[in-house]
């Protein structure tokens, strides 16, 4: 009888790997597999003894750095003019190799909170099946991994994480598994198999936003410790900027059009360009310019987490019961249009938004204010 032929497992083109010092430290350095031959790379990077939070932080920082490198020589090896292509690696790579590469080309692009996503992902695929061989990311996986993220998974707290958050989880997981395709490392994205239907789908949040009235109570009401607050809250009601945007606008933001003011800048959020008019109303609510040049800061403002326990405050002070945040004043400007009876899309221009369905949420909430108008007709002619 015939032996079975042994598997052979594929090598990995790049591993991290430690070597002991008379000292006690570790030497990090990197093991390179190339066309049948191996070479070693030292980082001069170092762990040591972790005897309190300094030297963990330490720690974890290097690995940090080793993992950047390593993700680097990947790169390296995928190089075409080094002979060997992204196909060629396909069963080689796992999945925390992918990560790295891809967290690093989230960063060479700008986007950083994305990278805060891909490490969530990180930790969370960790606990669900370690560190696997690429090839195994396929339907099933990620129809399991979708169930884990659903059954209490639990993040950072004793809490299981959000539908919310674990849909945002699989929106970077699906993303970086397209970028995988576009870049040859995967031949597919297996959530194009799975139905729409049978993916994790944020619930509908509620937009909490000011009446009128509730409005005019905050104008009416001076804001405790830092007036700067109230300004930038109220000009951001009528004009919808993020507090991103809003904390690092400058006076050359801000130009004199023929007779109408705009505020031309790069979105924080979206990095894309947005030209907006600034109503009378919301030009009131700027500080005065004096002397400050055009590279200034319009608003001197704590941080957001300071501005959010400021707003509280603000607003219990004015009476209201509704929980205002910063990002209020962005929901009140839309309600507010679309109450003036301004059309979606525009609406949707003002805001920034690239998609109108994002806009049709705030449509939906004035609809709803509509028919509870409409309906308090019954309280007054009850039998």
């Amino acid at each position: 009888m015939p032996r079975p032929k042994k598997t052979i497992k594929a090598k990995e083109p790049v591993r991290i790997r430690f070597k002991e010092l008379q000292n006690g430290n570790k030497s990090i350095y990197l093991d390179i597999y190339r066309n049948g031959k191996r070479t070693y790379e030292f980082l001069k990077l170092y762990l040591v003894p972790e005897l309190d939070p300094a030297s963990r932080a330490m720690n974890q920082h290097n690995m940090t750095l080793a993992n950047k490198i390593k993700a680097d020589r990947i790169i390296e090896l995928t190089n075409n003019e080094k002979g060997v292509s992204n196909i060629m690696l396909r069963g080689r790579i796992k999945l925390s190799e992918l990560l790295d590469l891809y967290a690093r080309w989230l960063e060479d692009n700008g986007k950083h909170t994305t990278v805060r996503s891909v490490n969530s992902i990180r930790k969370a695929t960790s606990q669900f099946r370690g560190d696997v061989p690429l090839r195994m990311i396929d339907k099933d996986y990620c129809v399991a991994f979708m169930n884990f993220l659903r059954n209490g998974y639990k993040a950072r707290t004793d809490r299981p994480i959000t539908m919310t958050t674990a849909a945002g989880y699989i929106t970077v997981f699906s993303a970086m598994l397209n970028w995988a395709v576009r870049n040859d490392y995967l031949s597919e994205n297996p959530f194009t198999h799975i139905a729409a239907a049978d993916r994790i789908h944020r619930p509908e949040s509620k937009r909490e936003f000011l009446q009128i009235d509730e409005l005019k109570k905050l104008i009416a009401t001076e804001c405790p410790t830092r007036p700067t607050v109230k300004q930038a809250f109220l000009f951001s009601c009528y004009c919808a900027l993020r507090i991103s945007d809003v904390v690092s606008l400058t006076w050359g933001d801000i130009r004199k059009d023929g007779d109408q003011w705009r505020v031309s800048i790069v979105m924080e959020k979206t990095k894309e360009p947005i030209y907006l008019p600034l109503s009378q109303q919301a030009m009131k609510w700027l500080p005065e310019r004096g002397d400050a040049k055009d590279g200034d800061k319009v608003f001197d403002l704590p941080s957001e987490s300071r501005i959010c326990i400021i707003l509280d405050k603000w607003a219990k002070a004015a009476g209201i019961t509704k929980h205002v945040t910063y990002h209020v004043s962005r929901h009140s400007f839309a309600t507010m249009m679309l109450t003036l009876n301004v059309d979606i899309y525009t609406t949707s221009k003002l805001l920034g938004h690239k998609n109108i369905a994002t806009t049709q949420i705030y449509a939906k909430i004035i609809d709803q204010k509509k028919d509870e108008a409409v309906n308090r007709v019954n309280d007054i002619f009850k039998d």
